[in-house]
C-alpha cells in the first residue's frame, strides 16, 4: 500500500490503458478517481476497484470541456481534501494519410490529446501545493510515423507541454512524459488490425505506478519511453 492516502485523478480511465492505471494504483491504496466521457463505464472500473479492496469514486466528464474538468477537480477535492496526482491519460487516435484528414477529425484528435491535457494541467496546478502530473505521450510523440501525422503531432505537443510547465513551475510539482511503444487495446486493434502490439496494458501501468512510487528516479519535464 504506497500510495495510501494519495489521491489520483486518472483520465479517460473507463477502458483501456487507463482502466488498468487507475486499477494498479488502486492496489496501492491510493484514493482514485476514475473519470471519463460514459458513465457505464467508469463506474464499472470504479466498483471493480472497490471491490478489490480499494477506494474509488467516478465522476463523468469531458477532457476537452473546461466546465467538466473544473468539475472534477473540485468534486475530487470536496470528497478527499487535495489531488497528489494527476494522470493524463484520455486520448483519441486516427490513421489516415495527411492530405485525407478532414478538418474534423484533426479537431478531434487535437482537443482530445493536446487541449484536454492543456486544461486539466491549467486548472489543476493552481490547486496543488506539490505533487505528480504524468501526461501519456506516445512513441508517436517522440518520431514521426507515415498514417499517423496527427496523432504524432499531438503526442509531440504533449511533450511539449510536459516540459515547458515543468520550467514553469518549478520544483513543488513534477511534470513526466510516458510515451509506449503501441499497446494491446480496442484502439490499437482498430487503428492495426491484425497486427501485434509492443506492449500490453498492464506492462504501460506498471511503469506508472513505478513513477508514482518512486518519484525520485525521475527528473521534471522527463519523456521516459518504453516498448
Amino acid at each position: 500500500m504506497r500510495l495510501e492516502n494519495k489521491t489520483i485523478i486518472v483520465t479517460g480511465s473507463g477502458r483501456g490503458i487507463g482502466k488498468f492505471i487507475a486499477k494498479r494504483l488502486g492496489k496501492e491504496g491510493a484514493n482514485i478517481v476514475v473519470t471519463g466521457r460514459t458513465e457505464s463505464d467508469i463506474e464499472k472500473v470504479c466498483n471493480e476497484i472497490n471491490d478489490d479492496g480499494g477506494r474509488a469514486i467516478f465522476i463523468k466528464g469531458d477532457v476537452t470541456s473546461e466546465e467538466d474538468v473544473r468539475d472534477v477537480i473540485n468534486k475530487t477535492i470536496e470528497k478527499f481534501g487535495r489531488i497528489d496526482v494527476l494522470v493524463n491519460n484520455a486520448g483519441a487516435g486516427l490513421r489516415k494519410l495527411l492530405w485525407e484528414t478532414r478538418v474534423e477529425e484533426f479537431e478531434e484528435i487535437m482537443d482530445v490529446n493536446v487541449k484536454g491535457v492543456f486544461l486539466y494541467m491549467k486548472n489543476i496546478i493552481p490547486k496543488m501545493k506539490e505533487g505528480l502530473i504524468i501526461n501519456i505521450s506516445s512513441g508517436a510523440g517522440k518520431a514521426g510515423i507515415p498514417t499517423l501525422s496527427v496523432y504524432c503531432a499531438s503526442k509531440f505537443a504533449v511533450i511539449g507541454l510536459t516540459e515547458a510547465a515543468a520550467g514553469e513551475v518549478g520544483r513543488n510539482i513534477k511534470f513526466v512524459a510516458l510515451c509506449p511503444g503501441s499497446v494491446n487495446t480496442g484502439m490499437f486493434k482498430r487503428m492495426f488490425p491484425g497486427e501485434k502490439a509492443d506492449l500490453e496494458p498492464e506492462e504501460v501501468a506498471e511503469k506508472v505506478a513505478d513513477i508514482c512510487i518512486h518519484q525520485g528516479k525521475y527528473r521534471s519535464g522527463e519523456s521516459i519511453e518504453i516498448y
